[in-house]
């Protein structure tokens, strides 16, 4: 439970990406800490990210007081098999290791009839890697809403990260009404869609979307993640005001 804006008790973690003020992901952590639970690390291109160093991931933020998850690239190879993805994802851990990452968020195939077995591929090889299957979240993306995949990915142990901005811009409402859903979101993406795919501050949220946060408030399993996914200072600071107010007048406990 975190101590949230306006020293109201907020029930899960929060979370900010390692990307909300210019600078490299130690920056970021510095200007972060203290402010969120903890980082979403920013994996967003396979090969540039697998040749991270030391100077990328110092071992000093370890003793930020921050915890941290990872976000997968953006860019996984699925159409070369979901081992092939298990190996990136795990090689992607490695880098990580010494900031013990809680979770790793990662974009599922895009949809179609090899979609199962890819995903039932990657459950296989994490398994084997040492990646506990619960610590994997399958985010809703446009490619692939995850409608009629959340059997699978719960009979593999996995989990889901829901993102509100894509639920809203792709049309994906039906997710949300998916069976095995209680109890399989275990991280909330915040963010208003924008154009072209930009994440916006909450402040831009209809009403419409502003029903949807609750709902998927609601979704969350207890002790869950909600990272702010804006990547913008102003914006950033003002979706957690917006959702501090928010969760003040739902009496979110």
């Amino acid at each position: 439970m975190s101590i949230f804006l306006n020293n109201i008790e907020f029930p899960f973690q929060l979370a900010a990406p390692s990307w909300v003020i210019p600078g490299t992901v130690a920056e970021n952590c510095r200007f972060l800490a203290g402010k969120v639970d903890e980082i979403a690390l920013l994996f967003f291109e396979t090969e540039p990210c697998l040749g991270y160093t030391d100077a990328d991931l110092p071992h000093e933020l370890a003793e930020s007081g921050l915890s941290f998850h990872i976000h997968h690239p953006l860019d996984l190879p699925w159409d070369e098999g979901g081992a092939r993805v298990a190996e990136i994802v795990l090689g992607l851990s490695e880098k990580a290791a010494h900031l013990n990452p809680l979770a790793h968020v990662v974009h599922p195939p895009q949809a179609g009839p090899q979609a199962a077995r890819r995903i039932r591929e990657f459950a296989a090889g994490i398994s084997e890697g040492g990646i506990k299957p619960g610590s994997v979240l399958f985010e809703n993306i446009k490619e692939n809403s995850l409608i009629g995949l959340t059997g699978l990915i719960a009979d593999n142990g996995m989990k889901i990260c829901l993102d509100l901005g894509h639920i809203l811009a792709y049309a994906q409402d039906d997710l949300l009404r998916e069976p095995e859903m209680s109890g399989l979101v275990s991280m909330l993406h915040l963010n208003a869609p924008g154009k072209n795919g930009k994440h916006l501050g909450l402040e831009h949220l209809d009403s419409n979307g502003l029903e949807s946060l609750g709902i998927l408030l609601d979704l969350l399993s207890a002790g869950g993640t909600v990272t702010v996914e804006v990547f913008e200072e102003e914006s950033f600071f003002n979706s957690l005001q917006l959702l501090s107010d928010y969760c003040t007048s739902r009496n979110v406990k």
